[in-house]
């Protein structure tokens, strides 16, 4: 009997266990930070600037009556009178140049030639001299070099010359920026663009063109062109015409987004719970 009562005691009994449920952690790490404005953008290779080249300038008594017979500029604006040679028959008109000066730099507009300045000679309007050396010198020495596509890009403006008629007609454009190499006109009708000549004093002309009205194209040396419609033989009056002879490329900078922040997902699933009987 009591052997009996033992061996039931200590027969092993089923235990019953119980799993711990699995825990998931979401865990949201730190965004990488933004890119700056600089890294995704592409710049283009500038182009290449001609040397400054060393010249001696002098200012004048600037007045409207300048050889490329420009239009309207006012009087304390930055000009530049060239050499007779690099005038070269009003070729550079409407043109702009950069010049360094001991005390400063300026960047004036062609408007002139100076018969008596020598081959590296400048006449300045008195505004641009001031802006790179003292007036009271009255010379200085300078480097200069001519700009290409000047920024902001001006507006062509046209004026017929006085004695312009059916049988031949003059045209002056200003607010070219770069200089001109070649001014045409065909009938506004059709037909082929017919050349114009440029003349010492900037106007451009042309015999039995007829009445009009005209397509004008304008080019530089750079290879831009422009086309105005709509000239007709008006002598005198100065037109605008909302057109540029070149554009200047705008600056858009683009930044992408920042990405989204990723997201990291671990399920745990923990050691199974002690055991009961």
């Amino acid at each position: 009997m009591v052997v009996g009562l033992a061996t039931w005691w200590i027969r092993p009994q089923s235990l019953s266990c119980s799993a711990a449920s699995p825990t998931t952690t979401v865990i949201t790490l730190p965004a990488a930070a933004p890119p700056t404005s600089v890294t995704p953008q592409q710049i283009p290779a500038s182009e290449p600037q001609p040397a400054r080249e060393p010249g001696e300038a002098r200012f004048y008594a600037f007045s409207d009556g300048v050889a490329c017979s420009l239009p309207d500029l006012p009087l304390d604006g930055y000009y530049v009178g060239v050499p007779t040679a690099r005038y070269d028959g009003s070729a550079p008109c409407g043109s702009y140049v950069d010049i360094d000066g001991p005390l400063g730099s300026v960047r004036a507009e062609v408007v002139d030639r100076c018969p008596g300045c020598g081959a590296n000679q400048y006449d300045l309007s008195r505004s641009a001299f001031e802006a790179i050396a003292n007036s009271a010198d009255g010379v200085a020495q300078v480097r200069i070099s001519p700009v290409r596509d000047p920024n902001p890009a001006p507006e062509l403006v046209y004026r017929v010359q006085q004695s312009s008629s059916p049988s031949w007609i003059g045209i002056l454009f200003s607010g070219t920026g770069n200089p001109i190499a070649q001014v045409s006109l065909r009938p506004d009708s059709g037909g082929d663009y017919l050349p114009l000549r440029r003349g010492y004093d900037n106007y451009w002309s042309i015999s039995g063109a007829g009445a009009g009205p005209f397509t004008a194209e304008v080019t530089d040396i750079y290879g831009h062109a422009a086309f105005v419609s709509g000239v007709t033989v008006s002598p005198g009056q100065l037109r605008h015409t909302g057109v540029r002879l070149y554009e200047i490329p705008a600056d858009q900078p683009t930044t992408p987004p920042p990405p989204s922040a990723p997201v990291v997902v671990t399920t745990v699933v923990s050691a199974p719970a002690g055991c009961k009987p």
